[in-house]
């Protein structure tokens, strides 16, 4: 009901629900953690394919980017 009356913004809350469970799966993975590996995923009123998610997120290690990052001069 509140969606119908435009409470919530449906592509606001996709993409909250889809930068939580990024966040949750590292989490997950990282302790070595996969509860729903080769399922699809589902967010606020739409569903990921496994292949589509992963296509989107990549979790690489933090050495992949060193000296990659811009640094400001003073002043």
């Amino acid at each position: 009901m509140l969606v119908s009356l435009g409470v919530f913004n449906s592509a606001l809350m996709n993409d909250a629900v889809y930068k939580f469970k990024r966040y949750e799966d590292a989490s997950l993975s990282y302790t070595g953690i996969n509860k729903h590996e080769g399922e699809d995923i589902g967010l606020y009123d739409t569903v990921l394919s496994r292949t589509d998610y992963q296509a989107t997120f990549v979790n690489e290690p933090v050495e992949a980017y060193q000296g990659t990052r811009q640094t400001r001069e003073p002043g």
